[in-house]
């Protein structure tokens, strides 16, 4: 297997267990904006974001990749609230 095809087969790979996981996180979602609709709570908590996004940072060894994985979480948490 060349190096383009066993590349492209990992990206599938990950991407399907990332789908699983968006499910996941989607679910959760959707648990915490009904406890804040409840409890009359703001879907937005910035302080929260900050906190979720400084630690998840440090979870990146590839110094090169980390700016790319804070807007991933960005954009995560921004599809997580539109969600709610």
């Amino acid at each position: 297997m060349d190096k383009l095809t066993e590349a492209r087969r990992i990206i599938n790979s990950v991407d399907a267990e990332m789908a699983k996981l968006f499910e996941q996180r989607m679910q959760a979602a959707a648990v915490i904006a009904k406890y804040k609709k409840q409890h009359g709570l703001s879907v937005k908590d910035a302080v929260r974001e900050k906190e979720l996004i400084d630690r998840d940072r440090k979870l990146i060894e590839n110094a090169d990749v980390e700016s790319y994985y804070v807007q991933f979480l960005r954009k995560t948490i921004d599809l997580s609230c539109e969600y709610q």
